[in-house]
């Protein structure tokens, strides 16, 4: 990025995914708006965590160089309202396939159910469906389960925050959960039922946060698919009005919104040029406060486990973020040689 062009607003903006709707259609429909408002026909918009069309909730939508700072969004933890039918199955895991009963199903007590949501807390160890869109050398597992190839599945080591019994009214369960990157609610449900000798679908999942974003305060309404814009030097023409909304531009947040788990370096003036030149700079990063971390859905203390999903078998980065003296992020910064080289650089705006 170039810091003497001339910036434009970046961030997140967080969204309401209906049921039916794929997170990338959302997506596109979001950056054609934008790019018409913005009057931007090459602005970049990216998304922070995708949901299946089978579900509906919160989607945190990177807008601009926003999309440069999806890594550190997906730390986050997220939080679902996931509902199961226990005594059916399907290859799935959820309703996107036929359903089979169970031979000889038995009713789980609620006290069977919330022994088995007990033992389910902090690192498990997950088999995803093979009806999933996990990589398997070289090919989603859900084409070769199609194909019908008989699909070993990779077992994955997830967090779970919490997990708690919303309703159960068998063979109907709900449960709220708030959990990291990567964990599959279906199989979650899965694993409950099997502790409890059954089994069980998904029948429907709503994400109601993102870290700090939180369904109440999201955008709901989907933008119109207004029509390729009458004259291409004024993108703005034309434009369908949204019930409520002045534009979608003036609900961007500020990308320090979804930051604060990370330690921050304040920059004087010259540091902030240093940084959002590409040069290194001094300073004691502040550590996040425990309300930050709280705020940020982020755990205070994370459990042992090996870095890397892919192995990788050096540890994480040190890194912070370098906010300039307005409080705007100038860059994301990694130690190196004993100073905080710029690893991401940002223009300041507004």
């Amino acid at each position: 990025m170039n810091p003497t062009s001339s910036p434009i607003p970046f961030g997140f903006l967080p969204y309401v995914k209906p049921v039916g709707m794929t997170s990338r259609d959302l997506v596109n429909r979001v950056q054609r708006r934008l790019r018409r408002e913005m009057n931007q026909r090459k602005l970049k918009v990216g998304h922070t965590g995708t949901l299946d069309p089978l579900a509906d909730g919160l989607v945190v939508v990177a807008v601009a160089a926003g999309a440069r700072l999806t890594p550190w969004m997906l730390q986050h933890s997220k939080r679902y309202l996931a509902r199961f039918e226990l005594g059916i199955s399907s290859v799935s895991g959820d309703l996107e396939e036929p359903t089979t009963p169970m031979a000889n199903a038995t009713e789980p007590s609620a006290a069977e159910i919330q022994d088995a949501v007990d033992g389910m807390h902090g690192w498990i160890d997950q088999i995803p469906p093979a009806h999933s869109a996990i990589w398997v050398d070289g090919k989603r597992a859900h084409e070769r389960a199609r194909e019908g190839e008989d699909v070993a599945m990779p077992t994955r080591r997830v967090w779970i925050d919490e997990i708690r019994i919303v309703g159960y009214d068998y063979p109907n369960l709900v449960v709220d959960v708030r959990c990291g990157s990567g964990t599959y609610l279906r199989t979650l449900g899965m694993d409950i039922a099997r502790r409890c000798g059954s089994v069980a679908v998904m029948t429907g999942l709503t994400r109601t946060a993102v870290g700090p974003y939180e369904i109440e305060d999201a955008i709901a309404q989907v933008p119109p698919n207004d029509p390729p814009p009458p004259n291409l030097a004024q993108l703005q023409e034309g434009l369908s009005p949204m019930d409520g909304i002045k534009s979608l531009m003036s609900c961007i947040r500020d990308p320090m919104s979804g930051l604060k788990h990370l330690p921050h370096l304040h920059l004087d003036a010259e540091q902030s040029c240093r940084a959002r030149n590409g040069l290194p700079v001094d300073g004691m990063p502040t550590q996040p406060s425990e309300a930050d971390l709280a705020s940020a859905g982020f755990r205070a203390e994370t459990p042992t486990k090996p870095y890397g999903e892919h192995g990788q078998t050096e540890g994480p980065p040190e890194e912070c973020i370098g906010v300039d003296v307005d409080g705007k992020l100038a860059a994301v910064l990694r130690r190196k040689g004993g100073r905080w080289a710029p690893y991401r650089v940002f223009a300041s705006f507004g």
